[in-house]
């Protein structure tokens, strides 16, 4: 008796060593609260009315031009009724030919739901050799993205596509790949030995990022060619993505 009750203490104590070992952004979430929801600062809770827990701005917020990718969040910060409720929502439109770069939230995992398709979505499940799980969704599919793995929305298609997405946190984050290895302060020297490239290419793709230009609509591709398609057909521009998603969980 004696023995087992050592070997499940030690088992306990190997599970909360593991634990502490995994990656913060595999950890992070909302933290939780100790009352219902959280108040204005200032304001006691008798004082609220609906007004508080209501927000309209989720639809209307989002830009009118349909040949862009627009987003319109409803997350802690637009909405602070959400803010220890361990929920968001954001609302996504894509024009003709246009993409939601990879990226990754590091603090929630989203469901996403087409209101109106065609969209190719994609994963990059890092621990299976980078494996990129595709999907080709029709209006009323859902598909769900794990909390911190790279992911991407594309829309091949010839008309407007809309969904929503349900964050399983009030602050997901969101960590734009493109965005924070070429558009940030990162040496020109580091991103040319991480990737094996030249600095004439790294200035090409810093230079496309900073004009960047809408996507022109095109002939519907596969979902096996949507990490091609997504970065403008470029096939080394694509190698650059997907070795980006390697180091997703070091960003």
């Amino acid at each position: 008796m004696a023995l087992a009750l050592g070997l499940r203490r030690l088992l306990l104590l190997f599970a909360v060593a593991a634990i502490h070992q995994l990656p913060r952004s595999a950890r992070a979430g909302d933290p939780d609260i100790l009352t219902d929801f959280l108040a204005p600062l200032g304001a006691e809770p008798d004082q609220l009315n609906g007004t508080f827990f209501t927000y309209a701005r989720l639809v209307s917020g989002l830009a009118g031009d349909p040949g862009k990718f627009t987003v319109s969040k409803a997350t802690g910060a637009e909405f602070p009724a959400l803010l220890g409720q361990s929920v968001s929502y954001a609302a996504l439109v894509f024009g003709p030919g246009t993409v939601n770069p990879p990226h990754i939230h590091p603090r929630a995992s989203e469901l996403l739901v087409v209101v109106q398709g065609p969209l190719v979505v994609g994963l990059v499940d890092a621990a299976r050799n980078g494996t990129v799980h595709t999907a080709a969704l029709e209006t009323g599919d859902m598909f769900v993205f794990p909390k911190g793995m790279v992911h991407y929305q594309l829309n091949n298609g010839t008309g407007v596509a809309r969904a929503f997405s349900a964050f399983g946190g009030a602050t997901p984050g969101t960590i734009s790949l493109p965005t924070a290895l070429f558009e940030t302060d990162i040496d020109d020297a580091v991103l040319e030995k991480s990737f094996r490239t030249d600095e004439a290419t790294v200035e090409e793709l810093k230079h496309d990022l900073r004009e960047a230009p809408g996507p022109a609509p095109s002939p519907s591709p596969s979902p096996s060619s949507a990490a091609v398609a997504l970065v403008g057909g470029s096939p080394l521009a694509a190698s650059l993505v997907c070795a980006a998603a390697a180091f997703s969980f070091v960003l």
